[in-house]
């Protein structure tokens, strides 16, 4: 008996070695920025950006997103509007994703234009202990929402923003840049935008992806669709199982469902 405890403590200690080891940033994660709040602050209590949808990339099969978000200390529990590029058109929510548990929450998705503006928000509610997710297109109104409760009472202190999901170069939009504009940052209720230190940071190199922390309600991240990438010689049935690894919802529970058709990724309502 006392073999057999041993060697469940053990496997037991590998499984959660394992589950720690998946968090932000994470795998796919290019280009970002991360914000450090003030010395003292309890908790991030608003978060908010607009920024222009992209150009749509001249090869469509491709899956990714720009999007800001943030986390709690350990990086397990993201709140985050995104934006995603699903293979035909771009589409808007917001998600909620646990990386110890893997469970995860989108709101409504909506389709966006090339062109139209999305001002994204993280609002926290102190009376539930939970955050306002929204992310609504400035020329419609339309809006998607979610409320997200803390998970265990955690307290969200990590900004980003970020692009994110690997691929050749061509397949990202032409205009090559968005930017994040009219940021606006509360640290326990008070303003602290113009406190929050950013350092833009490459989780992984690709296409020359580069965050620039313009001044402190602007940040942009560029790259080139000539550059060279060391996803060329990728297929895409292998580029669409790397960039479903990291177990992110807007890439395996997104409304819009990639398969493999004839060498092409289809997208399915």
């Amino acid at each position: 008996m006392g073999v057999n405890r041993s060697l469940l403590f053990l496997s037991l200690v590998v499984c959660s070695f394992v589950v720690i080891l998946a968090q932000d940033p994470a795998d796919g994660w290019m280009a970002y920025a991360v914000g450090a709040v003030p010395e003292g602050t309890k908790r991030i209590t608003r978060f908010e950006a607009k920024w222009k949808v992209g150009a749509s990339p001249s090869e469509g099969e491709a899956f990714f997103s720009p999007w800001f978000g943030m986390d709690p200390a350990d990086n397990l529990n993201l709140i985050q509007p995104v934006n995603p590029w699903s293979g035909s058109g771009w589409s808007m929510y917001t998600e909620y994703y646990e990386w110890d548990t893997g469970y995860n929450s989108n709101s409504d998705s909506y389709d966006v234009n090339s062109g139209q503006t999305l001002h994204g928000t993280l609002v926290y509610i102190p009376s539930t202990d939970s955050y306002n997710l929204t992310q609504t297109i400035v020329e419609t109104g339309d809006t998607s929402q979610q409320i997200v409760k803390c998970e265990d009472g955690k307290k969200y202190v990590i900004p980003y923003f970020v692009y994110e999901k690997t691929w050749s170069c061509s397949s990202y939009p032409p205009d090559e840049i968005v930017t994040f504009h009219d940021i606006v940052i509360e640290c326990d209720g008070k303003p602290c935008t113009n406190r929050i230190k950013w350092s833009a940071r490459v989780k992984d190199a690709n296409c020359d992806m580069t965050a620039h922390i313009i001044d402190p309600t602007t940040i942009s991240i560029t790259w080139s669709t000539s550059a060279t990438s060391r996803y060329d010689s990728y297929s895409m049935e292998d580029l669409v199982k790397l960039n479903q690894k990291s177990g992110k919802g807007w890439t395996v529970n997104n409304k819009r469902m990639q398969k493999q058709d004839k060498g092409k990724i289809s997208i399915q309502q």
